[in-house]
């Protein structure tokens, strides 16, 4: 099956409504036995946004965007037509988002199993 990529879903999607601020941060939990450590994000909108994620909702301090010289939170690109799994920690752990700009987006999120 050359041109095909498996992902093993390992809990619900959890869709947020991305703007230029901040979203609050949104639980990602799995609903298996295994320890899942990844997670499939789908940027469905047209811009970048910035997300950021913690094993605590407090422990977030905000998703921002690099500038020219500093460092920022993970950037997923816009327009993405198929998802993008990156390690992120165990779950149950937090996720928040933004925007730059005016822009705005829905961002999905998967709890995914190992690929292998």
């Amino acid at each position: 099956m050359a041109g095909s990529t498996v992902q093993r879903n390992a809990g619900p999607t959890v869709a947020l409504a991305v703007t230029n601020s901040a979203h609050a941060a949104v639980l990602i939990d799995d609903s298996t036995n295994d320890q899942i450590n990844y997670t499939s994000f789908l940027n469905a909108g047209a811009k970048p946004c910035a997300i950021a994620f913690a094993p605590l909702a407090a422990n977030i301090s905000g998703p921002t965007f690099p500038v020219d010289g500093t460092n920022g939170s993970y950037v997923l690109p816009g327009g993405m037509t198929s998802p993008l799994i990156l390690a992120t920690p165990t779950t149950p752990y937090y996720l928040s988002a933004i925007c730059g700009g005016t822009d705005t987006t829905t961002l999905y999120a998967t709890p995914a199993a190992d690929q292998s």
